[in-house]
């Protein structure tokens, strides 16, 4: 049997690259979109998608309606009206770390009330956009529309494959390394919420041994010029805790400091001196991660 997917109608293509930019910089969380209409999705009330559960979304964008470009993982539906004061503060605190251009969790957009809020992760651009019509409807099973002139609204779709546009989650499928490793982020984050007795319960079962999975990864073809050059400024210290580097290379007795672009080369920074700091892997992973 098909599984269940979902279509979301319109999304505006400056909130995709903003997250997508965000995951680059915070592998494993979960962001947030925020559909303009004001009824309520009420397959995804009656059961909320979850971390173990996730609901693939198909998602087009405002201009171009007409074929899905993005996907994500859906793992969580809140109604905004039943949010928990305490935890809208945690939600608001976190889009403004994350989402910044989003602001905060609005309960309504031009007087309209905007009732849902989904947790997404892992969203992606396709590769090969495709057309709408390619989705049949849970409902009646006719394909999806593919003359759209309005954004906004949804659709409860069958899923499909997307072994030529992104990738599939059959385990034996090349996945993409970013991906992978999101994925799994994910799944600690997921794992640090539940307790310790859940926890020892699923360990008591788990396989001792890991699976393998064949992963495909892109690398940008750096100058090693900037790199040497970099590397030469900071002549053995670290360019942002200023200590020194924190061991030397067993290949050569150099000191060991990596490389890190100031504005990351995947959301379109510049390979160059000035946007290169040589930094302590400390220091390095804290301007990823901290």
């Amino acid at each position: 049997m098909q599984k269940t997917a979902f279509f979301l109608n319109g999304v505006y293509e400056n909130v995709l690259r903003e997250i997508s930019a965000s995951q680059n910089a915070h592998p494993g969380e979960i962001f947030f979109l925020q559909p303009y209409k004001s009824h309520s999705m009420t397959a995804f009330a009656d059961s909320p998608p979850t971390s173990e559960d996730s609901v693939r979304v198909y998602i087009s964008t405002t201009d171009d309606l007409n074929h899905v470009r993005y996907v994500a993982e859906i793992v969580d539906w809140e109604d905004k009206r039943q949010i928990p004061p305490d935890r809208l503060r945690l939600l608001n605190k976190r889009i403004r770390k994350l989402q910044p251009k989003e602001k905060e969790i609005y309960p309504t957009v031009r007087g309209r009330e905007c009732r849902n809020l989904l947790s997404i992760r892992n969203l992606r651009p396709l590769r090969k956009p495709f057309s709408v019509a390619q989705l049949t409807k849970i409902s009646d099973g006719q394909p999806l529309s593919s003359n759209r002139s309005r954004s906004g609204g949804w659709s409860y779709v069958h899923e499909i494959s997307l072994s030529d546009n992104l990738h599939t989650n059959d385990s034996t499928a090349l996945t993409d390394k970013e991906s992978f490793d999101r994925d799994f982020e994910a799944k600690v984050a997921e794992s640090q919420s539940i307790s310790s007795q859940a926890r020892q319960k699923r360990l008591s079962t788990a396989s001792k041994i890991p699976e393998r999975v064949p992963v495909v990864s892109t690398a940008f073809k750096r100058n090693p010029d900037v790199v040497a050059e970099a590397l030469a400024r900071a002549n053995g210290h670290c360019e942002e805790c200023k200590l020194s580097a924190p061991f030397l290379r067993a290949r050569d007795n150099t000191p060991f400091l990596e490389i890190h672009h100031k504005v990351m080369l995947s959301v379109g920074g510049q390979d160059t001196v000035e946007n290169a700091l040589a930094l302590c892997p400390n220091c390095h992973r804290r301007l990823h991660f901290g």
